[in-house]
């Protein structure tokens, strides 16, 4: 099945750049003339993501790289970095809309995830799941020990501080991003053994990373700071929060159905209003807000008849929410923090580039898995998100000697993957889908002939 994306010209192109153009020299006017602060107003800052992210969206669809970069470039391009139009300030009470967007894109992500997928992909998913986790996570580590001599904050440490905090930053690159997943397949509207295997994987590893992360934190703090002892006790609470989040989730499907069934009007208002309900319920009782909203959409999809209503309204609200979820991304990104350590920022995101195009051949050599995901395998997972941005400001608080640079080093790194990544994953699924295409065509030949 071939996607079909929005056909946009380089008129209806220059039309929103012109648009764009317009009230961006608005704003100068007011600013300069008028001296009227416009960085200061949120509201405006809202409306310009939205109408550059458009225009950028556009400009890269008709160039064929994939809606979100545009709308992660129109973010970097308002931010602080650049045109300064979106400061920090308006970027942090912008994310309120990153609510939702998080609340719609896991529920996306669990309805698109069927038993039968399960079935169908189970050894993939599990040899992918745990080569990822055993390859990219010694193999960022290994990196890091080596090049300890380029990080100032490093020298004074001893080899074993400096292990655990390099596999703090492993344990963040192992995470994905299912944001940019959902997004692209939204965009392509491909379905194919890759997007499949996409889906499967970046909801599992989510949640194993979480795990992973509380245990290697934990060792680094009692390592840095020997009043703490590492304790295996702390994943009691941590296993008891993801079977509440399971349950919270079979809860919250089984409610969505039971409206969708029963009451039917209004489906927006109605998971706009669950979505944040939810949110702040899971934020109150420490829930994994992420996998309870990917349980609720499994079980509306694969114990009910409501999947399509779901995901048609999901769609239905996601277009301008996803161009503001990835421009405030893109405009809380800071450029000069990067630079100033580009050469480690590049070695790193490179390597583990590598490590995920290792972890998924083994993955699939051991699996026998159809040469398409052999080959294309690694691309849906070099973007990273807002899971990887929340587990670098967890580092920054809980390890105060070097969580900062670690934090900066991981928010830096991410970036790359953010703004590559997609255009990866997209390029893999056309190649998919053309091997597909000419696979085909082969066996009608094959089948013409005899």
């Amino acid at each position: 099945m071939s996607g079909h994306s929005e056909d946009v010209t380089w008129k209806i192109v220059f039309k929103s750049l012109l648009a764009v153009a317009l009230v961006l020299f608005s704003y100068l006017l007011m600013d300069q003339f008028f001296g009227f602060p416009m960085e200061r107003n949120s509201l405006f800052g809202l409306g310009f993501l939205v109408l550059g992210g458009i225009a950028m969206g556009r400009l890269c669809q008709r160039v064929g790289l994939p809606s979100l970069t545009g709308y992660l470039a129109a973010g970097v391009l308002s931010g602080s970095s650049v045109l300064s139009i979106v400061g920090d300030q308006q970027v942090e009470q912008l994310r309120l809309v990153n609510s939702l967007a998080l609340a719609l894109i896991a529920l996306h992500a669990g309805s698109e995830f069927t038993i039968q997928m399960l079935k169908n992909n189970f050894k993939s998913l599990f040899y992918a799941t745990w080569s990822h986790i055993l390859i990219i996570g010694p193999g960022i580590t290994i990196t890091m020990v080596l090049m300890r001599d380029f990080f100032p904050e490093f020298k004074s440490l001893d080899l074993s501080a400096v292990i655990v905090l390099s596999a703090i930053f492993a344990t963040i690159a192992i995470s994905k991003s299912p944001a940019a997943v959902v997004a692209i397949l939204g965009e392509t509207k491909i379905k194919n053994k890759l997007s499949e295997h996409a889906l499967g994987i970046v909801v599992v590893l989510d949640v194993l990373v979480l795990v992973l992360f509380s245990i290697v934190v934990t060792l680094a703090t009692s390592v840095l700071n020997p009043d703490h002892e590492f304790s295996f006790s702390i994943l009691s609470p941590l296993l008891g929060e993801i079977i509440a989040s399971v349950a919270a989730g079979t809860f919250f499907g089984l409610f969505i159905i039971l409206y969708l069934w029963l009451i039917q009007r209004e489906p927006m208002l109605f998971i706009v209003v669950i979505s944040y309900g939810v949110t702040a319920l899971c934020s109150y009782l420490h829930y994994d807000t992420l996998l309870v909203f990917v349980v609720a959409g499994f079980v509306v999809t694969n114990f009910s008849g409501q999947s399509k209503k779901l995901i048609l309204t999901i769609e239905s609200l996601s277009s301008v929410i996803m161009i503001l979820f990835f421009a405030t991304a893109g405009a809380s990104l800071h450029l000069k923090e990067i630079m100033a350590i580009w050469p480690i920022v590049v070695s790193l995101f490179l390597m583990r580039v590598f490590l995920t195009w290792g972890s998924e051949k083994v993955a699939h050599q051991l699996a026998d898995s159809p040469v398409a995901l052999k080959k294309y395998g690694f691309t849906p997972f070099i973007s990273q998100a807002g899971l990887s941005i929340g587990l670098a400001v967890i580092v920054y608080d809980k390890i105060p000697e070097v969580g900062p640079q670690i934090a900066t080093l991981a928010i830096a790194v991410v970036t790359l993957n953010e703004i590559f990544g997609p255009i990866i994953f997209k390029w893999g699924l056309t190649q998919v889908e053309k091997d597909t295409d000419t696979s085909t065509g082969e066996d009608q030949v094959a089948r013409d002939s005899q």
